[in-house]
């Protein structure tokens, strides 16, 4: 079997929210997916690279392929390739990369598959089916990454107003009266400091279609 795959991210560098799209096609039929990852995301090219083992994971769920089967993956992002072809050098980029690399080689291996990739032009509209797609994915993780961003940049507003407006009304109420001393110390009331990522989807393995 013969699976074409396009996959792409996108990336928030102040949130550090990113979300992924796939398309993938063999034997006449055609499964998309997409999704928010669930854990911050340290640069664009990390992203890329989860949502290409998102979309290998989704290929291989989806379509079943038989052992030797081949995806061609495509992507716009060159990073990516190079993380998941063995070409990183620099050992801190690599030990960044290993668990990303873990996943998509034991997946890979497991199936008895064989995957080459590609790279195809990014932002490049309908010119071509192929950039067709790739223009699909790029505004799917788009929207997905956007509305993830404002739900989480949305909830560290509100906990920086919360903590603001706490701290004035300390500052400006008027001390309380002194408990009796036989009154048990009351527990003072935590205000929210930060902000947690909402429940999102996990870079690996992609769900099953």
């Amino acid at each position: 079997m013969l699976i074409t795959l396009f996959t792409d991210a996108s990336y928030c560098s102040r949130s550090r929210v990113a979300a992924y799209a796939a398309w993938a096609k063999a034997d006449g039929r055609t499964v998309r997916h997409s999704g928010v990852l669930r854990q911050p995301v340290p640069n664009s090219s990390m992203a890329e690279t989860m949502a290409l083992v998102n979309g290998i994971h989704l290929a291989i769920a989806a379509m079943r392929p038989p052992p030797a089967s081949k995806i061609i993956a495509q992507t716009d992002c060159l990073g990516a390739i190079q993380a998941l072809s063995g070409l990183l050098r620099r050992a801190h980029v690599i030990r960044q990369y290993e668990a990303v690399i873990a996943a998509y080689r034991d997946k890979v291996a497991a199936s008895g598959i064989v995957v080459e990739f590609r790279h195809v032009g990014g932002h490049q509209g309908t010119v071509t089916p192929r950039n067709a797609v790739n223009t699909w994915c790029d505004g799917e993780c788009r929207r997905l990454m956007r509305a993830a961003r404002a739900e989480v940049l949305g909830a560290r507003t509100s906990s920086v107003r919360a903590s603001a407006a706490s701290a004035s009304a300390t500052a400006t109420r008027a001390p309380a009266a002194p408990a009796p001393a036989s009154r048990a110390p009351t527990a003072a009331a935590r205000v929210p400091t930060g902000s947690t990522a909402p429940s999102l989807t996990p870079f690996a393995p992609a769900p099953a279609v």
